[in-house]
């Protein structure tokens, strides 16, 4: 279960600094949206110590997987999410008709924008474009869409590394709600990632998402808590 943890937070402080963050003063901060700030080990102590030396603006979230039991003078926990990995299966699961896994071009800023803007509205929060287009741009990284009759009505970032895949940003606007479209997303990206030859999938999930992905055979690992002023 280590292993898959070890895995699953690699690949998540792997983004964010796909996304752009930067070191300083034993830290690692994000530039922009996400607004992460965290220590390499996501050790406690390590990461409260290193913390001394710099200061949180309102925006940025300390990211750790423990708490000292008395909380964190200052902050509050605001979420809190759960690591889930899954196994990839050999067998292949039914694709609903008419549904495809749409993965934009690395330059196609028309696309990242939509991509955004699209996420923007699943998660209710304004994200920023300029990362997005940041990451796009490193190996590995791949955003999309799931398409129905060839609208896009769910995004998803993926994130490969060696046999390792990173699920993030699944997101579907109310619009499109209550139609199965994050499962199906989901099923196309295990698909995707069978046919890439990886060996585990890695997300964090939210408290809504944990019955769907269990019930796509995602076990649990550990959670991660974000802090902020």
């Amino acid at each position: 279960m280590k292993t898959y943890l070890k895995k699953n937070y690699m690949n998540l402080l792997d983004l964010w600094r796909c996304y752009g963050a930067k070191a300083q003063n034993g830290l690692w901060f994000s530039t922009s949206w996400p607004h992460r700030v965290w220590h390499e080990s996501l050790d406690t102590q390590q990461t409260l110590l290193s913390l001394r030396q710099n200061e949180l603006n309102s925006k940025q979230q300390l990211v750790l997987i423990s708490a000292p039991e008395s909380g964190l003078e200052g902050l509050q926990a605001d979420v809190s999410l759960t690591f889930m990995h899954l196994l990839i299966p050999q067998e292949h699961q039914a694709i609903a008709e008419g549904t495809d896994l749409e993965l934009l071009d690395s330059h196609d800023e028309a696309g990242i924008g939509a991509f955004k803007q699209m996420c923007s509205d699943g998660f209710g929060y304004p994200m920023e474009v300029a990362p997005l287009q940041r990451a796009a741009q490193e190996d590995g990284v791949k955003l999309g869409f799931l398409r129905v009759h060839g609208e896009r009505v769910a995004t998803v970032l993926l994130y490969r590394q060696g046999k390792t895949i990173g699920v993030f940003q699944v997101a579907v606007p109310s619009a499109f709600r209550g139609k199965g479209y994050a499962t199906e997303v989901m099923l196309h990206c295990i698909k995707w990632a069978q046919q890439q030859g990886a060996e585990v999938m890695t997300l964090q999930a939210s408290e809504m998402g944990l019955n769907l992905y269990r019930r796509l055979g995602f076990e649990e690992t550990g959670s991660i808590t974000f802090w902020r002023k």
